[in-house]
């Protein structure tokens, strides 16, 4: 018998350990799989090459692909010879699989205030259940190390991440992103979310802006690696953001 409880709090009760996994958000197919998971059908985006997929080492031929570039809708046909489907949560319903029949549990992600060690915690408890070995403890020890360097060089500098999208520049709502409410419990000062116009420099001391091409002065870039939730990805983003704080 197997039994797992997921972030909603739902058990999934089934009569031996899943092997066959499907993952049919793109965000938790990047998470599970820097956990261990090898899902053998997974959604892929609108770009397989997208960074926080390939920076967590996933091979988008490794994998029957869910959805297409157009529609995130996982196709149903190739749900029907998996163990267990895997769906984003932010509480108690799935995102995308809603109320379904399938043997169905909820990953949270980027939920209000959740944190990246939060993210770790429970997809690593769903990998360990799943029968994966745990994350290697070196790249565990360097995402501590790169934390204690953050807390170091924190300081007294205000710091927003933004996207510069539609003739706006809007700075990320901090408790919606896992590693900016890491960087704040490190003592990070994050800026409140805000929108202004393109050319406006919002209130801040370091400004990150997602890169996408459009250039606003005085700004660095942050791009999709950001989202790649891995403790070794996130030793060395932590590492250089720690490097960026005190310039």
């Amino acid at each position: 018998m197997w039994r797992y409880t997921d972030g909603r709090g739902v058990e999934l009760t089934l009569p031996r350990r899943p092997e066959r996994v499907a993952v049919v958000d793109l965000l938790a197919t990047s998470t599970l799989w820097a956990a261990g998971v090898r899902p053998v059908a997974a959604a892929l985006g609108d770009d397989p090459s997208d960074e926080c997929l390939t920076a967590v080492g996933l091979r988008p031929d490794t994998v029957t692909r869910l959805d297409t570039p157009d529609d995130p809708t996982p196709d149903p046909a190739l749900l029907r010879d998996v163990d267990l489907v895997v769906d984003r949560t932010h509480g108690r319903d799935l995102m995308l699989l809603g109320d379904t029949a399938l043997p169905a549990v909820g990953l949270t992600l980027k939920a209000p205030g959740q944190s990246l060690e939060d993210v770790f915690a429970e997809a690593g408890a769903l990998a360990s259940a799943l029968g994966c070995p745990p994350v290697p403890a070196d790249a565990v020890a360097r995402f501590e190390d790169a934390k204690r360097l953050v807390r170091t060089a924190s300081g007294d500098r205000t710091v927003g991440f933004a996207f510069a999208r539609r003739g706006w520049l809007t700075v990320v709502d901090p408790r919606l992103y896992p590693w900016l409410v890491t960087l704040g419990r490190l003592g990070v000062r994050l800026a409140p979310p805000r929108r202004v116009p393109l050319g406006t420099r919002p209130d801040v001391d370091l400004l990150l802006v997602f890169d996408e091409g459009v250039d606003v002065p005085g700004s660095h870039p942050w791009t999709d690696r950001w989202h790649a939730f891995d403790h070794a990805v996130c030793a060395e983003l932590f590492t250089e953001f720690a490097e960026l704080s005190t310039c």
